[in-house]
């Protein structure tokens, strides 16, 4: 695995919101989805998330964009994100 797939899957396996916000983002597709949707789907207040989504961004793992006045995410690192959830999963870390 190569480091930012390390880094990745470590950052992931940390914050379990993480996880859940990139796989829903990863289903989701290029269409992304809206903060709030991503927020509830977390189990977390909306500024919560908000820190998230800002880790993530300065990660390059997510990008914002704004469609129909609804802050939206997109999944930016679809490869590495794929590669540290397979291995999350594949090893019985995310039990």
């Amino acid at each position: 695995m190569e480091t930012q797939e390390n880094a990745l899957t470590l950052a992931l396996m940390t914050e379990p919101a993480r996880a859940t916000i990139c796989r829903a983002l990863l289903d989701a597709g290029e269409d992304g989805l809206p903060a709030a949707a991503l927020a509830q789907l977390a189990g977390l207040s909306l500024p919560r998330a908000a820190h998230l989504f800002q880790e993530l961004m300065q990660a390059e793992v997510v990008a914002l964009s704004i469609r129909e006045r609804q802050v939206c995410y997109v999944l930016k690192a679809r490869r590495a994100v794929r590669e540290a959830l397979g291995y999350i999963d594949s090893s019985g870390l995310a039990d």
